[in-house]
C-alpha cells in the first residue's frame, strides 16, 4: 500500500481521494524541518501547497519518496534539483487557480471604480458623505491586459461583459488566439499604457519580468488611469505606484502580491485611493477544493498508474531511450535559447528537424526540449517539457517536426530548428561530436561551430579588415575577456559573423558600444 503524506493543510476531500484509491495517507500538515524529515523517511509521495520547503537537507531523509505534487502553480518552495537527483518526480497543478485569480482581480478593478474600500471604512465610522465617493464607470473604458495567458484571457472575457474595449501586450500570443476572445493585441508596452484608463498585469515572475512596470512606464500612462497587480510582487515597481497615486498622476490601484510577503511595512495601504489585499487571487474555496482535489488525483495517477501529470522534471520515455536522446535533448534546448533571443518579432511558427542517426530514436523528447528552449527565454525557467508543448499551443505558436535518417553535410546526427515570427526566419542547427560534445554548426546561413554554453556573444557585421580588432577593442574596455572566438563568411569581403565565447556576459552598454562600430550591423547577447 502507497503512503502520501499531506505537509500543507488542505481540504478534506483531497485526502478522501486518496484514501478511495487505496492509499494510506498521513494528513499532518505544519510539521517543523526535524519532524518533517522524520515523516518524509518511509512514504511514497508528498503534497504540499506554499507553506512547506522541501530542501535538499529534508529529501535527503526520504527512502522511498517517488513523487512530490505541488498544489499550486509555482515549486520554488520545492528543490527541484535535489529531487530529480533522487529520482523524485515533481508535478505542479496549474490552470486550477485561473478563475479565482481572474475574479480576485476584476474585483479590484470594481472596488476600485467604485470607491468601495473607503467608502466602507467611512461607513464603518458613522459617516455619510456620498459626494466624495463618487466613482467611474467601466462601461466604454479600455483595458490593458499585460500577459494573455490563462489568468489574462479569463479577465480579457469578464471584461467584455462589462462593455471594455480590451487590448493587450503579450509578444508571446498569436493574434489568432487574441482574435478570438475580442482581444486587440498592441506591438509595444508603451502604446498600450499611452491608452489604457485601467492596467492589469498577468506574466509570470522572472529576470525577464522583474520591474517591467516601472517609473518610465507609469510616466507613460494617461492621467487618471488605474493599475491593478494580481500576478508577482516585483513585476511592478510597488513605491512608484504609491508615488504616482500621491501625485494625482494615476487615479488609484490595487495590489494583492508584493515583493516581499508579508510587505516589511504597509504603509502604502493608508491611501485612500490604494486597494490592498494579503494575495488572495487564489483563496477561494472553489479554487482550494481545486487544486486540493487534482493534486490528490495527479499523485494517484503518478503512483498507481505511472502517469505523472503536470511533471516539472522528467520524460515520458524509457530510461534507456533517455540515456541515448539526453545530448540530443540538451542541444535541442540551447539551440531553441539560440533562436529565440535572435529573434525579433511575434512567433508563428517553430520547425525541429532531426536528421542522422538521431532521428531512428523517439525524436517526441527532443522536439520538446527545442519548445522548452524558445519559450524559457520569453517565459522563464518555470517552461518544463511537459508544459511546453501546451503554453506552444495555447500563444498559438505552431510546432512542426521532422526525421530523416540519412546524413546531413556530413554530419552522422544534425539537429535543424526554424523559429518564424511576422518579422522573418531565425534559424541554428546544431551536432554532438563523440556522443558528448554539443555544438552549434550554422547560424542563419553562417556556418560555424561554436560551444553553446555560458556567455557568447554573435557579432553580425560586413567583413572588412579591422572587424576583428575593433570588437576585441571593445570587449577590452568594457573589461570582457574572450574565451573562444570563430568567424565565418559567406563569401569575401561579404557578411559576416564573429562569434565569442566570454568569461562574463557584456552589459547593454558595452553592446551598444559594440554596435556602434562602423563595421557591425548587429550584435546579440546569448546565454546558456
Amino acid at each position: 500500500m502507497a503512503k502520501v503524506l499531506i505537509a500543507d493543510k488542505l481540504p478534506q476531500n483531497c485526502v478522501d481521494v486518496l484514501e478511495a484509491a487505496g492509499f494510506e495517507v498521513l494528513n499532518r500538515p505544519g510539521l517543523g524541518p526535524e519532524d518533517l524529515k522524520a515523516a518524509i523517511k518511509d512514504v511514497d509521495g508528498v503534497i504540499v501547497r506554499s507553506g512547506v520547503t522541501l530542501t535538499e537537507d529534508i529529501l535527503a531523509a526520504a527512502d522511498k519518496l517517488h513523487v512530490i505534487c505541488r498544489a499550486g502553480v509555482g515549486v520554488d518552495n520545492i528543490d527541484v534539483p535535489a529531487a530529480s537527483r533522487k529520482g523524485v518526480v515533481v508535478m505542479n497543478t496549474p490552470g486550477a487557480n485561473t478563475i479565482s485569480t481572474a475574479e480576485h482581480t476584476f474585483a479590484l478593478i470594481l472596488a476600485l471604480s467604485r470607491n468601495v474600500g473607503p467608502a466602507y471604512i467611512s461607513m464603518r465610522k458613522g459617516q455619510w458623505d456620498r459626494k466624495q465617493f463618487t466613482g467611474s464607470e467601466l462601461s466604454g473604458t479600455t483595458l490593458g491586459i499585460v500577459g494573455l495567458g490563462r489568468v489574462g484571457q479569463a479577465v480579457a472575457t469578464r471584461a467584455a461583459a462589462f462593455g471594455m474595449q480590451v487590448i493587450a501586450y503579450d509578444p508571446f500570443i498569436s493574434r489568432e488566439v487574441a482574435a478570438r476572445i475580442g482581444v486587440k493585441v498592441v506591438e509595444e508596452l508603451p502604446e498600450l499604457l499611452r491608452i489604457c484608463d485601467y492596467l492589469t498585469i498577468h506574466v509570470p515572475g522572472h529576470k525577464e519580468t522583474r520591474g517591467m512596470i516601472g517609473p518610465k512606464e507609469i510616466a507613460a500612462m494617461k492621467p487618471g488611469a488605474r493599475i491593478i497587480n494580481c500576478a508577482r510582487g516585483d513585476v511592478v515597481d510597488q513605491d512608484a505606484v504609491v508615488e504616482a497615486v500621491s501625485s494625482g498622476h494615476l487615479a488609484g490601484a490595487a495590489f494583492d502580491v508584493y515583493a516581499t510577503e508579508p510587505p516589511e511595512a504597509f504603509d502604502f495601504a493608508d491611501n485612500d485611493k490604494i486597494l490592498a489585499t494579503p494575495h488572495l487571487g487564489a483563496s477561494t474555496e472553489a479554487a482550494q477544493l481545486a487544486v486540493g482535489i487534482q493534486a490528490a488525483e495527479q499523485v494517484v495517477d503518478a503512483l498507481a498508474r505511472g502517469n505523472y501529470r503536470n511533471a516539472v522534471n522528467m520524460i515520458a520515455v524509457s530510461r534507456e531511450e533517455m540515456d541515448a536522446l539526453q545530448p540530443y535533448c540538451e542541444l535541442a534546448g540551447r539551440l531553441g535559447s539560440a533562436v529565440a533571443m535572435l529573434a525579433r518579432g511575434r512567433p508563428r511558427s517553430l520547425e525541429v528537424s532531426c536528421k542522422g542517426e538521431v532521428a531512428q530514436q523517439n525524436t517526441a523528447p527532443v522536439v520538446n526540449y527545442g519548445v522548452m528552449g524558445v519559450l524559457r527565454v520569453m517565459l522563464g525557467n518555470s517552461v518544463n517539457i511537459v508544459s511546453a508543448p501546451h503554453l506552444a499551443k495555447e500563444r498559438g505558436i505552431h510546432v512542426t517536426s521532422s526525421s530523416t535518417t540519412g546524413q546531413e553535410a556530413g554530419f552522422t546526427d544534425l539537429l535543424e530548428l526554424k523559429l518564424t515570427t511576422d518579422r522573418g526566419e531565425f534559424e541554428a542547427a546544431g551536432t554532438i561530436f563523440g556522443r558528448e560534445h554539443p555544438r552549434i554548426v550554422r547560424v542563419g546561413p553562417f556556418h560555424t561551430e561554436v560551444i553553446p554554453e555560458g556567455h557568447l556573444l554573435l557579432v553580425f557585421a560586413q567583413d572588412t579588415p579591422g572587424l576583428i580588432g575593433s570588437v576585441g577593442d571593445a570587449l577590452g574596455r568594457a573589461k570582457v575577456n574572450i574565451a573562444r572566438m570563430t568567424f565565418s563568411r559567406q563569401q569575401r569581403a561579404g557578411d559576416a559573423m564573429l562569434a565569442l565565447n566570454l568569461d562574463s556576459p557584456c552589459n547593454e552598454q558595452a553592446l551598444e558600444g559594440i554596435r556602434s562600430l562602423p563595421l557591425v550591423e548587429e550584435a546579440v547577447m546569448l546565454s546558456f
